[in-house]
């Protein structure tokens, strides 16, 4: 199994979030964590972090989350054991999602939204959103576009059937309406009305769609 070194920026309000990690596949990542809020917020200072990810086995899990505290939205959920990456069918979405973290990024060019932008961050904002512990905006130097090619290592959950959606050339695969992926207590749903990603474990997560954005 291959091994990927990232290097990650996380704003957080709360001590557990130093140990919190922001989802990165093909360059380093940044999150940022501005608090519980919709559009505005008084996010804190950028402190950096590293860890590292491995690319998944391919292998679904067949063990039930740790907790069920948040109900899925999909009757089609599809259990991975340690990391996947989706698009929407509609084109405008890609997500990546692990054991410790999830990051949607808005590839389309006609959102009716920016999220906030992370005190300290010098890079890209305002077109994705992560969850770990809790949800915020996030900061970053890369896109998640290619993450969900149908030849990647992340797209094991894929079955036959499934729709596909072209964005700049590349074939992605599209998880399914009224589908979603778990991992561990992470969850993202897939909806006409967009995507929520939600923890069990801590009731907090995030909407995504063309109209709007929620962190909750």
């Amino acid at each position: 199994m291959r091994s990927l070194r990232l290097v990650l920026l996380v704003v957080g309000i709360a001590p557990v979030l130093a140990a919190c990690s922001l989802i990165g596949m093909t360059g380093p990542r940044t999150g940022s964590a501005p608090g519980v809020q919709t559009s505005v917020g008084t996010p804190s200072s950028v402190p950096t972090v590293s860890i590292s990810l491995s690319l998944p086995s391919g292998a679904l899990s067949s063990a039930a989350p740790a907790t069920t505290a948040v109900a899925t939205t999909g009757t089609d959920v599809r259990k991975v054991a340690d990391a996947a990456a989706f698009a929407m069918p509609s084109g405008r979405i890609v997500c990546i999602i692990a054991d410790d973290s999830v990051r949607c990024d808005y590839i389309s060019s006609d959102k009716a939204w920016t999220s906030p932008q992370p005190k300290g961050c010098d890079l890209a904002w305002g077109d994705s959103l992560y969850l770990a512990q809790v949800a915020g905006s996030t900061c970053h130097g890369d896109t998640l576009a290619d993450t969900p090619a149908l030849d990647s290592d992340y797209v094991s959950w894929r079955r036959t059937g499934d729709p596909t959606v072209v964005v700049n050339g590349l074939t992605l695969a599209a998880l399914p309406y009224g589908s979603a992926i778990l991992v561990g207590t992470l969850e993202c749903d897939s909806a006409t009305t967009g995507v929520t990603c939600t923890n069990s474990s801590t009731a907090h997560g995030f909407t995504l769609s063309r109209e709007a954005y929620r962190i909750f």
